[in-house]
């Protein structure tokens, strides 16, 4: 970042007009038209002058942009914040609240259908902005990796340290409109979504900052099953880049994992079955889309091993194949394929046989090093390249893999610069600090699952404790379950809050009047008999318990009950399966193949 972003702002809201002024800057403000959304740069010789008295004023934390919307446009600012840490003395913040303010000051011009429309997708907005968690920072470019930073050249040939990086920008959709005045980068927040944790530690008396931060791309960006493996500009889904720093006195250390879904074109649509099959789709030219992907990628972080978490039988085997079969085709130098069977190897709990991969890539690991730097801006070293891992989700058996991975770096790291003490091989196992990574990597696969897929992460016991318990199994089967319910009868509304929100759909002048909406449903009776439907078997189902559990002593007219109910379930439950389209909440913004 050239110049801080501006910390406090204060928003004045007239009839005709805001004016937002950098609190202890004089003589400069912005001024947005509440008539057209036009924003100008006013500085010290600017006539205009702040209005002093009379209007609503608000003290906002940033601009996050503008979003159009059927009433017309929205300005979002940011109303609170909390304090993350430092990275390198640069505070982070995380977003703790936003407003939408209407540049329309009133609805007379929208007719009742309109209204209802536009409050769709002023909820999808805050759909979005209500997810955990957003962060952001006035000095700190938090888009970007040490590397990118601080680094040689690199890829396009730039230094990214002035550059933010699109692909993590999530507030990228707002900043459309705002976009034509340069000068307004200082006004603008650029805000990222993912996990950001800061925590200064002391490893064997010595202090020092141990940072992690997850950021989740905005490239190819949905829900769990809306959103599958890879389009055709070579963008994969649920790609995450994980950065691990460690910072000392005189030291910046940074390394960079990434993950994403398997880069071939398949899909798993939700179809209210507990687990959809994976479908390899046919059509579309695999090898190219998947050549873009990895050249894009090879080109911003070198060598990539690819770890392939999926199962080698059953639904996944397909994926897995055509996954194997496409890097041998490529014959790509830059990519290595590892394949590792997480389920089979690790059954009956024996998660201690995950020792068994990272000898395997230990030599791979060694070669990429990593980002050291000192204070001063003397350059040691550099990581050379990436560990790509995934699974079906690239949410549980990957996050228990990266934190094994940032682990061992880690450790080599502190061996390096002389923290851990002579002879010690690894972190003492019952350090205070011990206990801080394994609960923030568990945090991180939480956020991260909660984002995607609308639920905590699976497996996390392992990664809190070392181990696998059965009080895990219980946690995990339950976050299964309301996976299965929010993935099944939500995910359709989710996915239209990011394609709205990233810009991927934009609402049009006169949508829902001269232009039809997508919001407005063509067959009203299908969602009427939905409801219907779905409260009878409901109903029919808390019968069926009531009549289970409330007699004392069974008889003859107990077992004719429960036997009615049971095939009242059994035939409405059947009509659900037949007809279980129209049971699924589907996307409507940007309609998903069904």
């Amino acid at each position: 970042m050239e110049q801080p972003i501006y910390d406090d702002l204060r928003l004045y809201i007239t009839p005709e007009r805001f004016f937002i002024e950098p609190q202890g800057v004089e003589h400069e403000f912005i001024i947005v038209e509440r008539l057209n959304g036009v924003i100008t740069l006013h500085a010290s010789d600017s006539k205009e002058q702040l209005p002093l008295h009379g209007y609503d004023i608000k003290n906002i934390c940033g601009v996050l942009g503008l979003i159009r919307l059927i009433s017309g446009m929205y300005l979002v600012v940011v109303t609170h914040r909390i304090f993350v840490g430092l990275i390198d003395g640069k505070p982070i913040w995380q977003m703790a609240g936003f407003e939408l303010i209407s540049l329309t000051p009133t609805l007379t011009h929208l007719s009742e259908e309109q209204k209802e429309q536009n409050s769709i997708y002023l909820s999808m907005v805050r759909q979005v902005l209500d997810t955990p968690f957003f962060y952001f920072s006035y000095s700190y470019d938090l888009t970007n990796t040490l590397q990118r930073m601080l680094g040689p050249k690199m890829g396009d040939g730039e230094n990214s340290m002035l550059k933010t990086d699109k692909r993590f920008l999530w507030n990228i959709g707002l900043l459309g409109y705002m976009s034509d005045v340069l000068e307004l980068h200082r006004y603008t927040l650029p805000i990222i979504h993912g996990f950001v944790s800061i925590n200064n530690v002391a490893i064997n008396d010595r202090a020092l900052s141990w940072i992690l931060i997850s950021r989740r791309s905005v490239e190819h960006a949905g829900t769990r099953l809306f959103c599958r493996g890879i389009n055709s500009e070579g963008q994969v889904a649920n790609y995450v880049e994980t950065e691990q720093i460690l910072i000392t006195d005189e030291d910046k250390v940074s390394f960079v994992q990434t993950r994403g879904s398997i880069p071939l074109f398949w899909q798993q649509m939700p179809n209210l079955k507990y687990k959809p099959r994976p479908q390899l789709l046919t059509g579309g030219d695999h090898l190219i889309a998947c050549s873009r992907h990895f050249d894009d990628q090879c080109r911003r972080y070198g060598t990539q091993v690819l770890i392939n978490l999926i199962d080698h039988k059953g639904a996944e085997d397909v994926l897995e194949k055509a996954y194997d079969a496409a890097i041998s085709t490529l014959a790509n130098k830059k990519l290595t394929y590892v394949s590792f069977d997480f389920h089979q190897e690790c059954k009956k709990m024996r998660y201690d046989r995950l020792s068994n991969l990272i000898w395997r890539i230990a030599k791979d690991q060694d070669n990429f090093g990593v980002f050291h730097a000192s204070h001063s801006g003397l350059l040691y070293s550099t990581q050379k390249g990436v560990f790509r891992t995934n699974c079906i989700d690239c949410l549980d058996r990957t996050n228990v893999v990266q934190s094994l991975i940032a682990r061992r770096s880690l450790e080599q790291t502190l061996q390096k610069l002389g923290i851990l003490r002579q002879g010690e091989q690894c972190i003492d196992p019952e350090s205070h600090f011990e206990a801080i990574f394994k609960a923030v990597w568990a945090d991180n696969a939480d956020l991260i699952s909660l984002q995607y897929s609308g639920t905590g992460a699976l497996k996390t016991d392992f990664t809190r404790t070392g181990k696998r318990t059965f009080r895990g199994l219980l946690r995990d089967g339950l976050n299964s379950l309301t996976r299965y319910v929010k993935n099944n009868f939500n995910d359709g509304f989710r996915q239209d809050s990011i394609e709205l929100f990233l810009g991927t759909y934009r609402v049009r002048e006169g949508e829902g009047l001269t232009s039809p909406s997508p919001l407005k449903n063509s067959d009203a009776s299908v969602d009427w008999r939905k409801g219907t439907i779905l409260a009878s078997v409901l109903f029919e189902i808390a019968m069926l318990f009531v009549v289970l559990l409330s007699p004392a002593e069974y008889d003859i007219i107990t077992g004719a009950l429960l036997l009615a109910w049971s095939v009242m379930v059994g035939f409405t439950g059947r009509y659900i399966v037949q007809n279980r389209d129209d049971f699924v909440d589907w996307p409507k913004l940007v309609p998903k193949k069904k």
